[in-house]
């Protein structure tokens, strides 16, 4: 029997075009992240996502931060098969008048463990200074964006609440696919698995000195190895050790594995969850105009269940969030950036030019009473 593919069915958001708006690539140096302790570069690509129009003035302006080992520019590169980038999407959304026109950037967070997780460390470099204070104003001193907007994925969630929780003057929503939350369900599964990995290689100088000699295979998302090199990262952005820049410590103990209260507590610090039961993070929540968190339902870090948390504790704070739950796991993401770049549009003051489509996926728990307000001004 002979078969014909059904070529007419192929959708858009499987089978991408060319975008219709420009990608501007950049090469931005960073005085912030200039003498940073482990000699990462400050010179780094720096893609600009702009509108098929070209009219950027008083545009609003998404910063879009990439999960762990993740870097910017991946996020506007060819995507896998029966797949599209985010700039792709983002695209998409535009010319479909499914969301107004929007101005995208994507800095480059990763270090020589993978990733910075957005914040100011004294072993890793000040990352939320890079991305906050110096490209964020790059962007719209260059464009002349207006309202800012921050999201992300996984470990760009979790960057994506805490730059909004601390910077609540610069950004005015937030959304986090995904992100590292709770930490007791998201990182603590982990620490045994990281343990093993760290303690069979010998140590965790030994760990990775395997790891930068050259490939190593078997090494995936679920690999110990892994595992052990990815707590290694949080801890530089957890618990560094500021009297020994470049240095940090795990929250286990290295001889027999046991949690280290001290140092666990300083992990839970950065936790979204615990950030806004503290009274300083408490009123930047209230302070931005929209806060959006998801997950998956089978989601391989159990993520979901902290996005339930932290809705759950924001609302009994007296904060309304756009919470929802889809099926999938940790990296099935492209239904959900469907919701999410046309909401935070629409929560910086820019409505859709026509109106948008019904919700795609599921969504869980109990509805936001608020929507966002779009606002005349276009800018600080």
């Amino acid at each position: 029997m002979a078969i014909h593919p059904p070529l007419r069915r192929r959708s858009q958001s499987v089978f991408p075009g060319p975008i219709r708006g420009k990608v501007v690539w950049h090469e931005f140096a960073s005085r912030r992240l200039e003498g940073n302790p482990w000699g990462d570069p400050s010179v780094r690509e720096l893609p600009v996502y702009l509108p098929p129009s070209g009219r950027t003035e008083g545009a609003p302006l998404l910063v879009l931060l990439s999960g762990y080992t993740g870097s910017g520019s991946l996020h506007f590169q060819r995507p896998r098969f029966l797949n599209e980038s985010h700039a792709q999407h983002l695209d998409r959304l535009i010319r479909s008048g499914a969301m107004a026109e929007a101005v995208m950037v994507a800095p480059d967070g990763r270090t020589a463990l993978g990733g910075s997780q957005y914040v100011n460390s004294s072993a890793t470099g000040a990352y939320d200074d890079y991305v906050t204070r110096e490209i964020v104003p790059w962007v719209r001193e260059t464009y002349r964006t207006g309202p800012v907007a921050v999201l992300g994925t996984s470990s760009g969630g979790f960057g994506a609440l805490s730059l909004a929780l601390r910077h609540p003057e610069v950004y005015r929503a937030a959304a986090s696919d995904s992100g590292d939350m709770y930490f007791e369900y998201g990182y603590l599964p982990e620490f045994p698995i990281a343990f093993r990995a760290i303690r069979r290689a010998g140590g965790p100088e030994r760990l990775l000195r395997r790891l930068f000699s050259g490939p190593v295979e078997g090494f995936g998302p679920r690999a110990p190895e892994a595992t052990g090199l990815e707590m290694m990262a949080y801890a530089s952005c957890y618990s560094p050790m500021d009297r020994a820049p470049g240095t940090f410590e795990l929250p286990f103990d290295l001889a027999t594995g046991a949690l280290v209260e001290r140092v666990w507590r300083r992990w839970l610090e950065h936790d979204p969850v615990r950030m806004i039961q503290r009274a300083p993070y408490r009123s930047a929540l209230r302070r931005l105009r929209y806060v959006y968190v998801d997950g998956g339902s089978n989601d391989e870090w159990f993520l979901e269940v902290g996005a339930r948390i932290f809705a759950a504790t924001a609302r009994r704070l007296g904060v309304e969030i756009d919470h929802r739950e889809y099926p999938g796991g940790h990296f099935d993401v492209a239904t959900r950036y469907e919701t999410i770049f046309p909401r935070l549009a629409e929560a910086l003051g820019f409505r859709a030019p026509r109106p948008r489509r019904p919700k795609t996926g599921p969504r869980r728990g109990r509805p936001s009473r608020r929507r966002p307000r779009p606002r005349t001004t276009r800018g600080r």
